[in-house]
């Protein structure tokens, strides 16, 4: 009666071993997937870094040409990178428009720029682009004239 059983039992051990190479092979297919997604996450933040580094970069760029900006009317157009020759390894910035705010309260003049910032980062099949909205102030250096008066 024994050897019955263990004739019925016979393949039994392929069926099993071929059920974990199964849950094994899913576990597999399930980790490349996961690996891919977050491959396709990593690249999108990078993208999206770069593209806010370069938007940042257009807000620097128009704190760093202040004085020359406040003999500007409030809108000049778009003031784009790669036109002005400034390389920020093929990213570029738009800065897309700015409203002058002047503040006469006495010397020295401040002026307040709102301004929009927008980052490119090209790249196939889609491009990062980041937007920044910034209030920047600056401070008109020029000394004030003399006072025509004399000494009171």
């Amino acid at each position: 009666m024994k050897k019955n059983n263990l004739k019925n039992q016979i393949g039994a051990s392929l069926v099993i071993a071929l059920l974990i190479l199964l849950v094994l092979t899913l576990l597999g297919i399930s980790a490349i997937s996961t690996t891919t997604f977050e491959t396709n996450i990593a690249g999108n933040e990078r993208l999206y870094n770069r593209a806010f580094y370069a938007s940042d970069a257009g807000v620097d760029y128009f704190f760093s040409r202040g004085n020359f900006y406040i003999s500007l009317p409030n809108s000049m157009g778009t003031v784009d990178s790669r036109a002005d020759g400034l390389a920020l390894g093929g990213d570029y910035f738009l800065i897309n428009n700015w409203e002058r705010i002047v503040s006469d309260l006495g010397p020295p003049k401040k002026y307040e720029f709102k301004i929009t910032s927008e980052g490119i980062s090209p790249n196939f099949p889609v491009a990062g682009r980041v937007n920044i909205e910034a209030v920047v102030e600056v401070v008109d250096t020029t000394p004030p004239p003399e006072y025509p008066g004399g000494s009171t």
